[in-house]
């Protein structure tokens, strides 16, 4: 258990890790997403409670954000963004989301996606912004296991090996968890993981023959946190 503990962070952050031993099935570390995003979003929260002005102190929580992450999931969404908006068979797009070169697609969804982050954040309060780190990654557990792979090695496939219904129900009761600790109508941000995985997710599963691929597992994730923030900034 603490090794996969540890290896989701490891995954997921930057955050220096005491890891010798790598999980023996590296599916089994999604059940502990949720947990690695409410440490995200506590970080998140602190940075933002700092007293300063609002929209400098939103730009500091997305700058920590993205450090914190590693850009990670950043990466896989501007290669989602080239390879799922193109024009072209579904193994062309798969080709173009391995290129590491960034085209117009991923540098244009980047681009809203961070000025669509940065607006919001500052219009949330400090507390909530850890529900769209949790919610962000329980929608990638949640791809990972409801979709196929698109392609037969890869991140997609790698972690399916461990990656069973024990692990989705931990992650799912932890998520909701968190979510019900933040209060109403707050609680509701955590369907936008399932919702954005069986639409957005079925959409991209559709345009590169019928799975996914870790990018598309980071492009969901940044798209369920930005629904998140919007939301939370409305209500």
């Amino acid at each position: 258990m603490i090794t996969d503990i540890l290896g989701a962070f490891a995954f997921l952050t930057v955050i220096p890790v005491a890891q010798e031993h790598q999980p023996a099935k590296p599916g089994r570390i999604f059940a502990y997403f949720p947990l690695v995003g409410l440490v995200i979003g506590l970080m998140l929260a602190g940075i933002r409670a700092v007293e300063i002005h609002k929209e400098l102190s939103a730009f500091l929580t997305l700058l920590g954000w993205i450090v914190i992450t590693g850009g990670l999931h950043l990466d896989g969404f501007g290669d989602a963004c080239d390879g799922l908006f193109a024009t072209t068979t579904p193994e062309k797009r798969l080709a173009i989301m391995k290129d590491s070169r960034a085209g117009m697609w991923g540098v244009v969804g980047l681009v809203i996606l961070l000025l669509g982050k940065w607006m919001t954040i500052g219009m949330v309060e400090p507390l909530l912004l850890v529900l769209p780190p949790v919610t962000g990654r329980l929608a990638m557990v949640l791809a990972a296991r409801f979709f196929h792979p698109a392609r037969a090695s890869g991140i997609g496939s790698y972690f399916r090996n461990g990656l069973e219904p024990p692990q989705v129900t931990t992650a799912i009761f932890s998520g909701v968890f968190i979510a019900v600790l933040s209060g109403w109508p707050a609680v509701l941000t955590i369907l936008a993981a399932p919702l954005t995985v069986a639409l957005a997710g079925r959409w991209a599963a559709k345009r590169l023959g019928g799975g996914l691929t870790g990018d598309v597992y980071g492009w969901l994730c940044e798209l369920t946190e930005l629904i998140c923030l919007i939301f939370l900034a409305v209500v």
